[in-house]
């Protein structure tokens, strides 16, 4: 009776998840488009929020401004990241100019677009970083990683203090993953589609992991994430990216692919 019982519960609870992931794939496909240099939420999460921001002046020197504490490890890491996209040579053909701005502004256009291509173990070093730099995000901003509408000038600001704070491997796996994902969209690597069924394996795996009522509450957030409030949004995220980045692997992968990777990373229902 006691296995019947449990088998019911879960299958009860796979259900709503099949409808928390259709509300999750609704809030990629409606996010609002921002203009060229912000971060759509349906490419990718957070993807290069610093570099993707830049302006079409030329002569604009937020396009050189790093944003970051002189003295952190990440001021040196963002320094040698621009670097490292002002001198590719795949980049500048890429883009048919050499402009810094323009330089600039694919590498964020192309690391949005390569985070898909990116193997599971490198896409769980960005779940780390933003599960660190969560608590730091005021609840609209927190909302906005799931329900659409992110900004990546605002997410700079309220995720500096953190990223002030990133030691030496933080910092360079933080820009290594930006790197990665630009180098996996030049290089034409095929895009990794997770399955529902494992979107739906980490899901459990997170609401197993909790205890009566938080499971109960967590299953049904994540089933009215479309229309839920910024407050309830961010709750629900909150749990996302700190129990997800908990998991063993295979699990963990499964959530840093469905959380990062937006529709094209995404197996369509």
């Amino acid at each position: 009776m006691t296995q019947m019982r449990c088998k019911k519960k879960y299958l009860g609870i796979s259900a709503l998840i099949i409808t928390s992931l259709l509300a999750f794939f609704l809030g990629c496909l409606f996010a609002k488009k921002h203009d060229a240099g912000k971060t759509a939420v349906g490419d990718a999460k957070v993807s290069e929020a610093t570099i993707s921001d830049a302006k079409t002046n030329d002569n604009d020197p937020a396009v050189w401004m790093n944003p970051y504490a002189a003295s952190s490890p990440i001021y040196r890491e963002f320094n040698e990241y621009r670097q490292w996209i002002l001198n590719n040579k795949q980049l500048t053909a890429a883009s048919g100019t050499a402009l810094p701005t323009d330089l600039l502004m694919l590498s964020g256009q192309l690391a949005a677009k390569g985070m898909p291509r990116l193997p599971a173990d490198v896409l769980e070093q960005r779940l780390s970083s933003l599960n660190k730099i969560l608590p730091s995000l005021d609840t609209h901003m927190c909302s906005t990683l799931i329900k659409g509408g992110f900004n990546a000038s605002e997410f700079t600001s309220q995720a500096a203090s953190v990223m002030n704070s990133f030691n030496a491997d933080e910092a360079k796996a933080w820009f290594s993953v930006g790197r990665a994902a630009i180098e996996a969209q030049l290089d034409g690597s095929p895009l990794i589609v997770l399955p529902t069924e494992d979107a739906l394996r980490g899901i459990l795996k997170i609401s197993k992991s909790m205890h009566e009522p938080q499971s109960k509450d967590f299953i049904s957030g994540m089933a009215h994430l479309k229309t839920a409030n910024e407050e309830d949004a961010c709750a629900t995220v909150r749990i996302l990216y700190s129990r997800g980045n908990s998991l063993p692997d295979p699990y963990r992968g499964y959530m840093a692919r469905m959380l990062l990777t937006g529709t094209k990373g995404n197996e369509k229902l």
